[in-house]
């Protein structure tokens, strides 16, 4: 599709842009497809972006609805994604932005404070702008914008990423659309399924429930396998936490296990994922992470959740994990190989009670490996 807005490896003024999007809003001629796609090409020229997407979020992972790469003889990306394509939340900064109240805005990604860290970092652009989108009250999606060198700050960055966003969720909230929205690859009903699915929560600790846990890690596990990746599952328990229940009635347990819950949510990173696995215990998984960086994130829960005390007593914790990695092109009972990686991890745990308590423990020296599990 082609459009009247001049491309350039400079930025545009916030009153070019403005008066494209005011133009923008009022065509009734376009599909969802075309209306979005040159939202994209104005966002990108505003930024002095390579790239604009649009992303709907699912089962913890993102899907590209559209999206839009400026032409590499105006200094654009030779990459280029296409509408569909899916990649897990924890490979991208969309991964955290779906999850921020406010925008992202990172005219250098390797000194902006939430994206840093990144596992990816080295993989990823270099600048970034992106904010969440809602629909019919929830997360959507994301609307994001990427650049191939550090780009330029302005102060009203902020009001445009918003413009553009709910320029988005009002086109989103009109029926004519709703088939649409998509591509017209998949149904509105659809989407409505999958994210519903991935709002099963814990009630008391609002962390995703043992359904939800299964379903997710199902997925991971087969995806870090079939890319040869390494990673990790952790079991972690509660000390003595019987103990308090009866000492403290069943009220203060409840908010043991509230604060457990956040307290492990603060300690572990962006795309670790923590879910309560029954009563006192909560599985943590790591996914393309080494087995000494495992040891390192199981130090930092311990130290979060000894800021909640008992009677001025700190709480403990007792860890298991298993740390594991892909050697083995052949397919693989995915749920067997899961079944026996928290297996190995719940050894770990009973070791780390025998041992005292407040500790955490490795199934094993090196990495088990898929082949050995099968």
């Amino acid at each position: 599709m082609t459009t009247d807005i001049e491309l350039s490896g400079r930025r545009a003024s916030l009153d070019t842009l403005l008066t494209h999007i005011q133009q923008l809003s009022r065509r009734r001629d376009m599909t969802f497809s075309e209306w979005a796609t040159q939202l994209l090409e104005i966002g990108a020229n505003y930024f002095a972006a390579n790239a604009g997407k649009l992303t709907c979020v699912g089962d913890q992972e993102l899907q590209v609805v559209e999206c839009y790469t400026k032409p590499a003889e105006v200094g654009g990306s030779f990459s280029t994604c296409q509408a569909g394509e899916t990649a897990p939340l924890s490979t991208s900064f969309c991964g955290i932005a779906v999850s921020e109240q406010t925008p992202i805005l990172a005219a250098d990604t390797r000194v902006h404070e939430k994206l840093k860290g990144h596992l990816f970092i080295k993989s990823l652009p270099v600048a970034y702008w992106g904010v969440a989108i809602y629909f019919n009250g929830v997360v959507w999606g994301t609307l994001s914008f990427c650049g191939e060198t550090v780009g330029e700050a302005h102060p009203l960055d902020e009001e445009a990423l918003l413009l553009m966003a709910g320029l988005l969720e009002l086109k989103l909230e009109n029926e004519e659309y709703r088939e649409e929205v998509r591509g017209a690859r998949e149904s509105y009903r659809v989407l409505s399924q999958r994210l519903e699915k991935i709002q099963h929560v814990d009630a008391l600790t609002e962390l995703p429930n043992r359904g939800a846990l299964f379903d997710y890690l199902h997925r991971e596990v087969n995806q870090l396998i079939r890319r040869d990746g390494e990673g990790a599952i952790a079991l972690v328990d509660i000390d003595f936490f019987h103990m308090f229940n009866e000492q403290h009635g069943h009220e203060e347990g409840d908010r043991i296990l509230k604060g457990v819950a956040v307290a492990l949510r603060q300690a572990v990173r962006n795309y670790d994922y923590v879910a309560r696995y029954s009563g006192e215990q909560f599985l943590v998984w790591f996914p393309d992470t080494l087995q000494s960086e495992v040891a390192k994130v199981c130090v930092r829960m311990a130290e979060h959740v000894a800021q909640c005390e008992v009677d001025g007593t700190p709480v403990t914790i007792s860890v298991g994990y298993c740390a594991f990695r892909s050697d083995s092109e052949e397919k693989i009972p995915f749920s067997k190989a899961l079944d026996k990686l928290i297996n190995l991890a719940h050894g770990a745990l009973v070791e780390a009670k025998g041992k005292g308590r407040n500790c955490a423990i490795s199934a094993s020296k090196r990495p088990v490996t898929i082949t050995s599990l099968s």
